[in-house]
């Protein structure tokens, strides 16, 4: 974490509370207000918040972890927006790099997919389209004038601003694209890719089928893990792109199934990112 928590708005703040309760399995609410530089009727209030979305579970004196993943919900867009960001913008820019001109992409729905979109606003390519359910992503890629954008409509996933069901589906089938970078909520070695809601399977599969290449963009604490729903076996994917702290069984499987791996160093875009604002504030700019 590398703002206080008076620095923080109340959603950075959540994300913040549920990685450490993850980390540590339980934390009391005393160093948690400690850490993050709060009072404790303001960790008691955010904590009241996690549990009515049912991430966390309080015990006495402070939170035990919820593992959501095994449940039938999920942080909230804006909850996971802030949760491993510094992996995520770090998965954004290589994955961004693999775009080229004249290509028609894919970007699924999600915050690391989001995080990819933002690094293409910023570039200077032309004559790239960009498929996408995500109304986000939608927004943060229409002033770039080089990218025309296509969103697919469909039922709108409420709080998760994402289009799903027949008419997506059917939507996705009438075209065809270069790349798609699908996002994932598990991926286990066994078990393939998953996802917590079953609305994703087809809109997934549907991209999947669609794209020359299919490239998932997901931070390390995804693998390892299954999901209720699954979407695909490993078969399909060609590429993927994640963190540093990817285990080695991953590695070694990615390499006999021929599967390229795209890895990242966060310390390494961490040092970039704080260059570039030393260099901004010394020019006078806003970092």
């Amino acid at each position: 974490m590398e703002r206080s928590g008076k620095n923080m708005n109340r959603i950075e703040r959540h994300a913040n509370i549920l990685q450490l309760v993850k980390e540590r399995g339980f934390i009391g609410n005393d160093e948690l207000a400690k850490l993050l530089h709060v009072s404790i009727v303001t960790i008691r209030r955010d904590l009241k918040a996690l549990r009515h979305q049912r991430l966390i579970t309080l015990e006495h004196g402070g939170v035990a972890a919820a593992d959501y993943i095994d449940g039938i919900v999920e942080p909230l867009y804006e909850t996971k927006a802030y949760i491993h960001s510094e992996q995520k913008q770090a998965i954004g820019i290589a994955a961004a790099k693999l775009v080229e001109e004249g290509d028609t992409i894919i970007l699924d729905s999600g915050t690391t997919t989001a995080c990819i979109a933002r690094h293409l606003k910023n570039s200077k390519l032309n004559n790239v389209t960009v498929i996408t359910n995500d109304l986000m992503i939608g927004k943060e890629l229409c002033p770039h004038p080089g990218i025309n954008v296509l969103v697919v409509g469909g039922i709108l996933r409420k709080s998760f601003y994402t289009a799903y069901g027949l008419f997506t589906e059917q939507f996705l089938k009438q075209l065809k694209a270069h790349k798609a970078f699908l996002g994932l909520d598990a991926a286990s070695i066994t078990r393939g890719i998953s996802a917590l809601q079953p609305e994703e399977i087809a809109v997934k599969q549907g991209m999947m089928a669609i794209s020359d290449e299919v490239i998932l963009t997901s931070d390390s604490s995804k693998f390892g893990l299954d999901a209720t729903y699954k979407i695909c076996d490993w078969n399909v994917i060609d590429r993927v792109v994640t963190d540093s702290a990817i285990g080695k069984d991953f590695r070694d499987f990615f390499s006999s199934a021929n599967i390229q791996l795209n890895i990242v160093d966060i310390l390494e875009s961490s040092a970039k990112k704080s260059n570039r604002s030393s260099d901004s504030a010394n020019k006078g700019g806003q970092a």
